[in-house]
Order: C-alpha cells, then structure tokens, then sequence
C-alpha cells in the first residue's frame, strides 16, 4: 500500500496530506475526517454515497463529510492536490453555530466541489505553512485553530453563494438546527446506527416525536431515512473495503442475523450484499 505522508495537528483532530497524486487508498484514511482537497492540477473523479459522480479540476475544492462513501474513480497521472481532514469534534469547535452551512450543504444538499476563486492561493501558501512547520510556535495551537476557522469561514460563504443553498428555505430555529446538528453528529459517531428513532431521541434527551419534527423541518427527511441512509453507508463501504464475511458484516452492524441484514439490504439497495460485492469490491491491500 502507499504510504501516505500525513502529518498530523493537534493528535488526531487535523491531518495534513500534501500530496494525493498517488494516494490510492484515501478512503481508509477520510472515513472518520471531513475532508478538504485542493486540486492544482490535473484532474479528479470520485463517487460519493455510491451514486453521486464528482469531477474536479484545478482551483476548485473537494469536501467530503466524515462517514460519507467515496470511491476514486480517476486520478489523472498530472494530479497536484492536497487535503486536510479535519475530525467531526473539531469541525464543530471551530465552526461553532456555522456548522449548520456545511452540515446542510453536506447532507442535505450533496454540494462537494466549491471553486477557490482568489483567497484559495493564499490559504494554501500558509496552509503549508501551518501544517508543515518543522518546530512549531509555543502557540501553535492558537494559530492552528484561528487559521483553521477562517479557512473554513471561507468555504462556508463559497457554499453559501451556490445557488442550491437558497432552494426550499426553512423556517426552522437556530434552536432546531442544533439539535438537528446533534442528531447529524450522534448518528456519524455510531457504529451500530441502525437503531430506533427514540434511541437517537433518548441521548439528545428530547422525545422521538420532537427529534422527527425537527428532523423534517430543517432536512425534510424524517429521522428513520438519515438513519437508513447511513446505516447503508457503512454496508456498501464493509462490503466494498474489506474481506468481512457477510456474518461478520451483520454482527458488526448490529442486525440480529445475516439473513436479516441481507433482507434490510436488498430492500435498500435492489440487490443482495453479495451481488454488490461481487459488482463493486476493491481489491484489499
């Protein structure tokens, strides 16, 4: 496998990937980051949530939210381009109240290429800069999360000026969009998310019929198909990504049998897991 060279921020919270010419397995690197790829050169087509077809060419911006299904499709043999991932715990530090912008353009709205315009050569100049500093400042992580906010302040208004972002405004509370954010956030850290609404209700200590109430007026999805869509997320990436028995699949997930699970996923997907896997899987390295 190659060896990717990450330097790491903060422990875990950023991880700095200067060069993705030759990053082939990307994926199992992003699952738990939110990712920003800046593409220089070259091109890029990946697929997101296993059907969204994504191209990328030189200034524009790739985002990723964290858990989100990517496969790369091409990596042109010119390709200059560099991420930076960013952990759910510290998107939502540094964005605070803003969260709500990615979050809505991420999963509601599946915006993920944004153009740079003039500011994206300066951040990436001193995101260099930032990340890659050999002896770092006795405030390194002050300047780490201000730069971080104001880069991250930038796309937000990038993703605020695409037209997409004005469809079916909601009138919905900075209250709901909180508890919504939550809900978003929970979801993600769970491993076995295929669980009841009043699961998800009960640890945001509000009532299901609220959680779906909420749910609807600021996504217009209920509860359950955020629940089922990202459940289906980690199938396709398990079944994709790795060599787990189906068995296997079904315990990790939490379904109480593999006929179960097959039956939940044929009914989701129009296919058996094994079909898919046959259809879809990569090659294990």
């Amino acid at each position: 496998m190659q060896e990717l060279n990450i330097v790491h921020a903060m422990g875990d919270e950023i991880l700095f990937v200067d060069n993705l010419r030759d990053a082939k397995d990307l994926p199992y690197v992003r699952k738990s980051y939110n990712s920003i790829v800046h593409c220089r050169g070259g091109r890029i087509v990946v697929e997101m949530g296993g059907s969204h077809q994504v191209k990328v060419v030189p200034g524009q911006l790739l985002l990723m939210p964290a858990g989100k299904l990517m496969e790369p499709m091409l990596v042109s043999a010119d390709t200059e381009a560099s991420a930076l991932l960013i952990s759910d715990r510290m998107l939502k530090s540094v964005l605070g109240n803003q969260i709500n912008i990615w979050n809505k353009a991420m999963y509601m709205r599946e915006i993920y290429v944004v153009e740079g315009n003039d500011w994206l050569g300066g951040i990436q100049k001193y995101t260099r800069t930032v990340f890659k500093i050999e002896k770092m400042p006795l405030l390194s992580r002050e300047i780490m999360v201000s730069f971080l906010r104001t880069m991250l302040l930038m796309v937000c208004e990038e993703l605020l000026r695409h037209e997409d972002m004005a469809l079916n405004t909601d009138t919905s509370s900075i209250h709901d969009k909180e508890i919504f954010n939550q809900f978003l956030q929970l979801l993600s850290s769970q491993e076995q998310k295929r669980q009841r609404v009043a699961f998800y209700a009960d640890q945001l200590h509000i009532t299901p019929k609220y959680l779906s109430s909420i749910s609807k007026k600021v996504s217009g999805k209920n509860p359950m198909r955020w629940i089922t869509e990202s459940t289906m997320q980690d199938c396709y990436s398990l079944l994709k990504d790795t060599d787990m028995s189906i068995k296997e699949i079904s315990n990790k997930l939490g379904f109480p049998n593999s006929s179960f699970f097959s039956q939940y996923f044929r009914e989701q997907a129009n296919v058996t897991p094994m079909e898919y896997r046959v259809e879809h899987k990569r090659v294990v390295r």
